[in-house]
């Protein structure tokens, strides 16, 4: 949901997910490494199905935009999802998955296909981009 923030393609990459790793199920060679193999196929069905969106643009899509230019972003959604949507993709997966699925350094390095310093440099990154959206935003509310 992170990735994709709509419900009905987070229920089409997990279909797919189902789908692709049931029919690569003889292709994983190691069984205990089942849940990082399952999130690494559905992370890449969830940045599959953004780039086959990129190239949709729904009319409603236009005028939610429009609409939502009169009203603080903050004020209709939660303060970590609005710095989480400011993050690059590469800095927001790996925050997600160190802080949401609760992986450790070395599994979300085998499943992104990355070093581990690359996962801690990203990781330090991002909690650097972190503090500054906060601290920029630091006083503004809703009102």
């Amino acid at each position: 949901m992170s990735i994709l923030k709509n419900d009905d393609d987070v229920c089409d990459a997990i279909q797919e997910t189902l789908v692709s790793a049931y029919k690569n199920l003889k292709s994983l060679r190691e069984p205990q490494y089942f849940s990082s193999w399952i999130i690494k196929i559905l992370i890449n069905k969830c940045y599959d199905i953004i780039r086959k969106n990129k190239k949709i643009t729904y009319l409603n899509e236009k005028m939610q935009i429009e609409e939502d230019a009169y009203y603080d972003m903050y004020c209709s959604e939660s303060e970590l999802e609005n710095v989480l949507k400011q993050l690059e993709d590469n800095l927001k997966t790996v925050v997600v998955l160190y802080y949401y699925d609760d992986l450790p350094v070395a599994e979300i390095a085998n499943i992104l296909n990355i070093p581990e310093g690359t996962v801690k440099s990203r990781l330090s990154r991002a909690r650097d981009k972190i503090y500054t959206i906060l601290k920029k935003e630091e006083g503004e509310y809703c009102g």
